[in-house]
């Protein structure tokens, strides 16, 4: 008994001492810098490349949306600092924060090279050499085409500096392992020019679009949530992440399946049917995309891009993969009728388009608070259950039910009182 308590003793005794080792490797190594070469590169400045790399930055990948401390619009600085809080997400991640990618020079890319910036927008690794925690869409962005990714830099450069000290990221010891074994990677190093097919209307230009220059596959991809690698094998089948719940917002959902099954994607849909949901957040049915769909933003979207990516998805192989509806928080679940679920429901449904309590945003000029003290209930009522199409507003008459639209009309009235 007492030999095999000792060899026990030994048996844990070197566990500890192996798990301390492998402890310490970790912390040494996890985020050791990258030996990889920049490529030299010199972004044109004229007009036209400017205004390419403002439209993949404001509308087609809106990288906006993550590189500001809250998401309020497309034309405020891309200063950093927005949240990622990834402690309840797979095994726990840790929390990370966005950098601040304005031409500041202090705490902005303003001292960077633009090759340095192309790298980390398609390779995932900072100036330093240090590796990005692949929030940022490197697999995607892998495949951007040089003139592209130097389009961005370009517009970039264009931007007001603004400084901006973000806070070091807090990454768990499991995501410091994973990026220690090398699980979490860069992608290879790109050593040879990118070039993208020929902006015209066709399956291969299509694909470009779908997959390097716009956010399709990024958000409508399963991905493993243990070690972030996405199921290439079901591209385009509908997100393993529940857009919303990390954020803490009272409309959670999942991207959907925009294969072409008939069942489960969008096999029955028209080419009409897919840029109206796109541009205008209506599904064929009549219901109301939620704005995890950023078509708001996508309605600048231009008209040519949209009917390749549509050929694109057209012509892959459908997949039958069902999608879990939306769904509100607990917390909507929880609000008292009236004024607080009025609230709620108009930051998940209208903050995106009519900004905070109704003061317009970059996606539209209407003033909610100043128009709505002109109609009755009942106009207000039928304003956003029919929506306005040629506004591409949708319709919610069959998206939210006649409590749900007078909670949000309840809400709307207290701002006449302030």
């Amino acid at each position: 008994m007492k030999r095999a308590l000792k060899i026990a003793g030994a048996v844990l005794a070197l566990a500890v001492v192996l798990l301390l080792l492998f402890s310490g490797y970790v912390l040494l190594v996890w985020d050791r810098p990258v030996d990889r070469p920049v490529i030299a590169m010199t972004a044109r400045r004229d007009s036209a490349t400017v205004a390419r790399g403002e439209y993949l930055f404001k509308t087609t990948w809106q990288c906006w949306g993550c590189h500001q401390a809250e998401s309020r619009g497309s034309n405020l600085p891309p200063s950093g600092a927005g949240v990622f809080d990834l402690r309840t997400t797979g095994p726990g991640f840790g929390v990370f924060y966005s950098a601040n990618i304005s031409p500041d020079s202090a705490t902005g890319i303003g001292g960077w090279s633009d090759g340095e910036i192309v790298r980390a927008i398609r390779e995932g690794v900072r100036r330093d050499g240090r590796v990005l925690f692949p929030i940022m869409p490197v697999d995607w962005l892998h495949g951007l085409s040089d003139e592209d990714a130097l389009a961005l830099v370009s517009y970039l450069r264009s931007i007001p500096a603004v400084r901006n000290s973000v806070p070091a990221n807090e990454p768990s010891f499991f995501a410091e392992t994973l990026l220690a074994l090398n699980v979490i990677s860069p992608p290879p190093p790109i050593e040879n020019p990118v070039v993208a097919p020929p902006a015209t209307s066709t399956l291969e230009y299509g694909r470009y679009l779908a997959t390097s220059a716009a956010g399709c596959a990024d958000c409508h991809t399963p991905r493993n949530l243990q070690n972030g690698e996405f199921y290439l094998d079901s591209l385009f089948t509908g997100s393993s992440i529940l857009f919303g719940e990390a954020e803490g917002e009272p409309l959670l959902s999942y991207a959907r399946n925009i294969r072409p099954d008939s069942a489960t994607g969008i096999g029955h849909w028209g080419e009409e049917d897919f840029i109206r949901a796109v541009t205008a957040g209506y599904r064929p049915d009549g219901t109301a995309l939620d704005p995890h769909m950023p078509y708001p933003q996508y309605k600048n979207i231009n008209p040519a891009d949209l009917h390749a990516i549509y050929l694109y998805l057209r012509s892959l192989p459908p997949i039958s993969r069902t999608m879990p509806r939306p769904k509100y928080s607990s917390a909507v679940a929880a609000s008292a009728a009236g004024v607080d679920r009025g609230r709620l429901l108009f930051d998940a449904r209208c903050r995106a388009c009519h900004g905070d309590r109704g003061t317009a945003s970059d996606v539209t000029s209407v003033r909610l608070a100043e128009a709505t003290p002109l109609y009755t209930d009942d106009d207000l009522r039928n304003f956003v259950g029919e929506g306005q199409i040629e506004l591409k507003m949708p319709g919610f008459s069959r998206t939210l039910s006649p409590s749900d639209l007078n909670d949000i009309i309840a809400y709307i009235r207290t701002w006449e009182r302030q």
